[in-house]
């Protein structure tokens, strides 16, 4: 589940916060939260607690929502409550607010990635939603956000498989398009924000997402290189940087600059840097998933997940700075015990003599 702030909200009451969920959903156990001493209303759907001034978003989804198609939904909220400046508010731990959704949109899809990746242009009011079960880009008009309206819908076929990932900045759309099979290298498609095409260009294999730097300038394409099953083919994972700063009409490959990853050495690397495809060069095990910027636009943060690490990026050499491995988490330290069967039908959550990896998946930078 993601939540989504205006970037170019101009008052406390003009953050717009978009959320949506996709296949699988992200559940925030209350549990977790149970050392604040503080147990969320149940009653509400979401809950924002001021908690040393800072919002805490906690979703609470019961088994009779999770069977509705709450999935498939891009709900949006004008979430005045939810810019309300701790000011207002005092720093009472005990108070909370309730976000009340204005609107959704049915794809009309049910158990399929209909509703993916979102992002928002705040100039036009329009989101751009990833519709993998139409191999296509939806456009919708959320200036009323009591009635979603679909504007128009992006069909991404003559570009390539399907669309992993979109980017939005100005009027402009960033849509990473997979190859099939999806180890062959794969396109970055342009559009605006009515969907009339502006150019593309190829990156790397599998590009798993895309994200625009603050200053609108560079576009930086997660290329996860994913090996196929057999690993036959184990493609190099790395990140390319776009230049827009000219505008993404007639795009060419110069515009193009990959940072890879291929000089690393493997006796360089943190031991809980994981390394195992067989036969696998650091290059071609390392898969990048998602990409946040510093705000001003000079460092890239990337995850990797199947690695359990992150890599730093300089954006200004346009080189890997350095890698970070997460370490491991003791399951059978106190507070970090866990329920380690998926087939049993208890809870049975307890320590264990076992050590887990973060793998990190999503990252902001602020």
């Amino acid at each position: 589940v993601k939540c989504v702030p205006s970037p170019q909200a101009t008052s406390a009451l003009d953050d717009l916060f978009i959320v949506t969920s996709c296949r699988v959903p992200t559940f925030v156990p209350q549990h977790d939260h149970a050392s604040s001493g503080i147990t969320p209303p149940s009653s509400a759907p979401i809950n924002i607690l001021l908690r040393d001034g800072e919002p805490l978003a906690l979703l609470n989804l019961n088994r009779s929502t999770r069977r509705s198609n709450v999935h498939l939904r891009v709900a949006c909220a004008i979430a005045a409550v939810m810019a309300v400046a701790t000011d207002a508010l005092g720093d009472d731990d005990g108070r909370y607010l309730q976000l009340t959704p204005l609107g959704s949109y049915q794809h009309g899809s049910f158990d399929a990635g209909a509703a993916e990746i979102v992002a928002y242009d705040a100039a036009t009011r329009r989101l751009a939603v990833v519709n993998g079960e139409r191999r296509g880009i939806d456009i919708l008009d959320i200036r009323d956000p009591l009635n979603l309206r679909l504007v128009n819908r992006i069909d991404l076929s003559q570009y390539g498989h399907r669309p992993n990932s979109v980017a939005l900045h100005d009027g402009t759309m960033a849509v990473a398009v997979a190859a099939e099979p999806h180890y062959l290298p794969g396109k970055v498609v342009f559009f605006n924000i009515e969907g009339n095409f502006l150019g593309d260009v190829a990156v790397d294999a599998q590009r798993d997402s895309v994200t625009l730097t603050p200053d609108g300038k560079r576009l930086l394409v997660a290329n996860e290189g994913e090996p196929s099953e057999d690993y036959t083919h184990d493609p190099e994972g790395s990140v390319s940087v776009i230049d827009i700063a000219s505008g993404a009409v007639n795009i060419t490959p110069k515009q193009v600059h990959t940072i890879s990853f291929a000089k690393i050495a493997p006796d360089s690397l943190d031991p809980s840097i994981r390394i195992f495809g067989p036969r696998a060069t650091v290059a071609q095990d390392l898969e990048p998933e998602f990409i946040a910027v510093s705000p001003d636009s000079s460092m890239a943060y990337v995850t990797l997940q199947e690695n359990n690490a992150m890599a730093i990026l300089d954006l200004q050499s346009l080189r890997v700075e350095r890698l970070i491995g997460l370490g491991f988490k003791d399951h059978s330290a106190a507070g970090a015990a866990m329920d380690a069967s998926d087939r049993s039908r208890s809870i049975n959550i307890r320590s264990w003599p076992v050590k887990g990896m973060y793998q990190p998946d999503s990252v902001a930078a602020y």
